[in-house]
């Protein structure tokens, strides 16, 4: 009787199922055990992610949605199919189509464009009511309200950057006065404005719907929609100005295509009118086919110049064109709630990071224990002999 009841309840199971039963049981009485350590891991990491909600610095995200511009204009194909008559191969130039928005992205990180966004005026609590740059924001202190996690972070991980940057020093060297002199050179400390601009600023540009959003992020409401709107006219700015330069580059193809359609049209006019007076009232088969001859060269000289006359006009309207090219959906708002810290999401991730730590040292520490165990005992011979 007595060994009946000595037999496990699980005694008629598999063995694989009795060893994954023995298994969990062991893990959570490891836990149990360890249960004030990993309470106090967890409690650990959620004072510090307290800390780091608390002293976080703030941010709001103003934002603004826009519709490219993406109509061509017509005269292209009419230009190419008179550039075939002529023999003329017109490649891309007989099109003012828009920049395409799947480039945005590379002009908005391009340092012309991040040069500009450097010079936007903002008014800021500490401006006194002034206003000031981006660039001096950033990098004057006066402006900027004291972060304690900020000024942690720069001395702790940021300290070898501080170092490497001490090391260097802040000198500049000009460039020569030769064919480098118009090549962009940043300082460091427009490297780091830079750098700042391009964290804090987003752009997403939905390929299905085929609207662009751009967000930027900043320690002020007000500050946040303002450079947020000079992002939108700062981009709308770069890609008018590649449609105005496509369209000069085309009225100039158009003007030469012109001149070359009425000096052709004009020789083909003066050679008929001078066969006509010369060969008057002959009626050989041999003058009829030179002089239909003539008058089909006419004929086509004359429609390759009546349509480059329309398109020199058409092309001459599209300089001129002022239409803007990014329409606005959705204008910018100064945003009334920050957009970070997360608080809630902080500890949540700091509590679940701290229990995860903390469970998993319990089932570390017996193998960093044996492995201190074997090499002590590698070690005993030598210290022996």
């Amino acid at each position: 009787m007595s060994s009946q009841t000595s037999l496990p309840p699980s005694a008629d199971l598999p063995p694989a199922v009795q060893e994954d039963e023995i298994d969990l049981v062991d893990i959570l009485r490891r836990l149990w055990l360890k249960r004030r350590f990993i309470l106090w891991v967890t409690g650990a990491f959620l004072l510090l992610g307290v800390f780091i909600a608390l002293f976080s610095p703030v941010k709001y995200t103003a934002s603004c949605t826009v519709v490219p511009q993406s109509g061509k204009d017509g005269s292209g194909g009419n230009l190419g199919g008179i550039a075939a008559m002529m023999g003329v191969n017109m490649g891309g130039m007989g099109s003012s189509e828009t920049l395409s928005p799947t480039v945005y992205p590379q002009i908005i990180k391009s340092v012309p464009f991040t040069r500009e966004i450097m010079q936007t005026p903002i008014r800021v609590e500490k401006s006194g009511g002034k206003s000031i740059s981006l660039y001096d924001y950033y990098t004057d202190k006066q402006y900027q309200s004291f972060n304690l996690l900020d000024g942690i972070k720069r001395y702790t991980i940021g300290l070898p950057g501080l170092l490497i940057g001490a090391m260097r020093g802040t000198s500049v060297q000009e460039a020569s006065t030769d064919s480098v002199s118009t090549m962009l050179a940043l300082t460091d400390e427009e490297e780091r404005v830079y750098k700042t601009i391009q964290s804090s600023l987003t752009q997403n540009f939905n390929q299905k719907d085929g609207y662009l959003t751009l967000e930027y992020s900043f320690p002020e409401a007000e500050g946040a929609a303002q450079i947020t709107d000079q992002v939108r006219k700062t981009l709308g700015k770069y890609v008018m100005s590649f449609k105005s330069e496509k369209a000069e580059d085309n009225l100039a193809f158009v003007e030469q295509s012109y001149e070359d359609a009425r000096k052709d049209f004009l020789e083909k006019q003066s050679r008929l009118a001078s066969f006509r007076d010369a060969n008057r009232g002959l009626t050989t088969a041999t003058a009829q086919a030179t002089e239909q001859r003539l008058r089909s060269e006419y004929d086509l000289a004359f429609s390759v110049y009546s349509e480059l006359a329309k398109q020199r006009e058409q092309a001459k309207l599209s300089v001129k064109e002022t239409k803007p090219v990014l329409t606005v959906i959705e204008p910018v708002v100064v945003p009334s709630q920050k957009s970070a810290p997360r608080r809630g999401i902080i500890l949540i991730g700091c509590l679940f990071l701290g229990f995860i730590i903390g469970c998993g040292w319990v089932f570390l520490q017996p193998f960093l224990k044996d492995i201190r165990k074997e090499i002590r005992e590698e070690d005993k011979p030598s210290a022996i002999v």
